[in-house]
């Protein structure tokens, strides 16, 4: 039977959960998905709106790897990745060396994939090390890239050693304890320590747009931030902003499309790996009036610990 994902009307449930960004008390359903004659729920906290699944798609951290290789470096597009690197990480690296300044800084770059985005930061400057729970994608990161790559999950890591900088891309929606593990983030930095923290907007214009065929990144995604909650959560966890901005992209579109045309929430595994630079294109639009909307699809926050 074909995976469901529905709307609620602000259902209150018997179950009662601590929002894990405000720990205010939660009841509110404003979405449910069923999959295997299963009902999963997504609570809205009513204090800080954050949205938050229980109980979790996928318990056990070994059905959350995800062991493949067919979307991890921007379709394989030169264009696409020479874009990300000037726009998207080029800010990034901007926004750490007008903190820590110049000089060879340690990082960690926590789920690095295949490394790609891993290998911009070390050449330009920084001593990358990844971490990484796939195994393939572990490997191909060391054999193409030359990075130490710890596999393990985050949740299992356990190391004496500081670094300098911490990466969290697209990382915090997946743990079934965003707080803990952002907490966990800040034990592993330095003193002078910066955090660069990258998640998907469920507050952009395409999830408006699209509603419940948006790409929500269920069942791999429990955590669906807003710019708002993010940085409740950061600092709640012992971080200082030093900045939060919102990021465009136009890889979830056409597969919202096409989920929304056939009315099927189990497209994404058999279409995205057909997507290419020219499918993009016609979202173009859609991204920049999102960008202007301040309602683009991910936000990147950077921090540094309090008091440093």
């Amino acid at each position: 039977m074909a995976a469901t994902f529905i709307k609620r009307q602000c259902e209150e449930s018997c179950n009662h959960y601590t929002c894990p960004v405000c720990e205010s008390s939660v009841k509110n359903v404003y979405y449910s998905y069923y999959e295997n004659q299963k009902e999963f729920k997504v609570f809205r906290c009513m204090t800080c709106g954050f949205m938050f699944a229980r109980p979790l798609f996928l318990p056990n951290l070994e059905e959350r790897k995800l062991d493949y290789e067919y979307d991890t470096e921007l379709l394989n597009s030169a264009s696409l990745r020479r874009a990300h690197e000037k726009f998207i990480i080029g800010k990034e690296i901007k926004h750490v060396r007008s903190i820590l300044g110049k000089g060879t800084f340690s990082l960690l770059d926590i789920g690095c994939g295949t490394g790609w985005t891993t290998n911009m930061w070390a050449s330009s400057g920084f001593e990358a090390t990844g971490l990484e729970p796939s195994a393939l994608r572990a490997r191909l990161a060391s054999e193409r890239y030359n990075i130490k790559v710890f596999s393990d999950f985050f949740e299992n890591l356990d190391i004496s050693e500081k670094f300098d900088v911490v990466i969290l891309r697209h990382m915090i929606e997946h743990f079934a304890n965003p707080y803990d593990m952002t907490v966990k983030a800040l034990s592993i930095l330095k003193p002078h320590g910066t955090a660069v923290i990258i998640v998907p907007n469920i507050n952009c214009l395409g999830r408006y747009l699209f509603g419940t065929r948006w790409t929500w990144g269920i069942p791999y995604h429990c955590n669906f931030f807003s710019p708002k909650t993010l940085v409740q959560l950061v600092e709640r966890a012992g971080f200082e902003i030093i900045t939060a901005y919102q990021t465009p992209s136009p890889l979830l579109y056409p597969e919202s499309l096409l989920r929304y045309i056939r009315h099927n929430s189990q497209l994404t595994a058999k279409n995205h790996g057909r997507l290419n630079v020219l499918s993009l294109l016609p979202f173009i639009p859609f991204v920049l009036l999102g960008y202007l909307m301040q309602l683009s699809e991910n936000i990147t926050v950077i921090a540094r610990m309090k008091g440093k």
